[in-house]
């Protein structure tokens, strides 16, 4: 996937929140361009997304009320991340009724290296990935069997999250590997450049994507918002 949209043509005020994984990020388009910023919330994105949110406006002489649209990634990610994620953005739209894109997780690992041919990887807990190359369905899978399926293409690049105690069989596999957080900035980029086309999601019927296949409808908090 290429990156569709240069910083520039971002609008002021979009918004990006990925909360998909333990690694979390934010990016903001401001009239001075694009900022973000990103944190290993680790289990605690319930509280503390809102106040980096909150903070990274402050910072830019801007108000919640100057949010023009929302971004956010929809998965696969854990349970708990995605839940928090989308409804702080379903929040905001209900709140100040701005345009809403959501943007699979795996993508922004993928536009993020647009030159590579790669699999963009998760964790997904109790000794599994989710992966993905460019152009086929996500696979939900043990570490070595990933491994295994790449042996035969040792060119390919592993470009996401895998947690240190998977790095004895990746040596072993010989498999090129970039462990690197989520740019929110590219999520914020794709994410822009579904709304100027006017590719809206519904917010009502947005629904993250699990690791394990499990969708379900995230609640709206909005009455924080609309006491900003």
């Amino acid at each position: 996937m290429q990156l569709p949209t240069p910083e520039q043509a971002i609008p002021p005020g979009c918004l990006a929140i990925d909360t998909s994984t333990d690694s979390v990020g934010i990016a903001l388009s401001t009239t001075d361009g694009v900022v973000s910023r990103t944190w290993l919330a680790n289990r605690a994105q319930t509280t503390t997304v809102l106040p980096e949110i909150d903070s990274m406006l402050a910072e830019h002489s801007m108000h919640p009320g100057d949010i023009s649209g929302l971004v956010v990634a929809t998965g696969p990610g854990t349970f708990t991340g995605l839940r928090v994620g989308l409804a702080i953005a379903k929040g905001i739209v209900a709140a100040l009724s701005v345009p809403l894109a959501g943007v699979s997780t795996l993508d922004i690992v993928m536009a993020a290296h647009p030159e590579n041919d790669l699999v963009a990887v998760l964790p997904a807990g109790r000794g599994r990935v989710v992966s993905k190359r460019r152009n086929a369905e996500a696979w939900n899978t043990t570490v070595d069997e990933l491994l295994t399926s790449l042996v035969a293409t040792p060119e390919t690049l592993l470009i996401g999250e895998l947690p240190e105690q998977f790095a004895p069989q990746i040596i072993q596999a010989h498999v090129r590997v970039i462990n690197e957080p989520r740019d929110p900035a590219v999520l914020l980029r794709i994410g822009a450049a579904r709304i100027a086309s006017g590719d809206l999601d519904d917010p009502v019927t947005l629904e993250p994507t699990y690791l394990h296949g499990v969708t379900v409808n995230a609640p709206v908090i909005e009455d924080r918002l609309k006491r900003s």
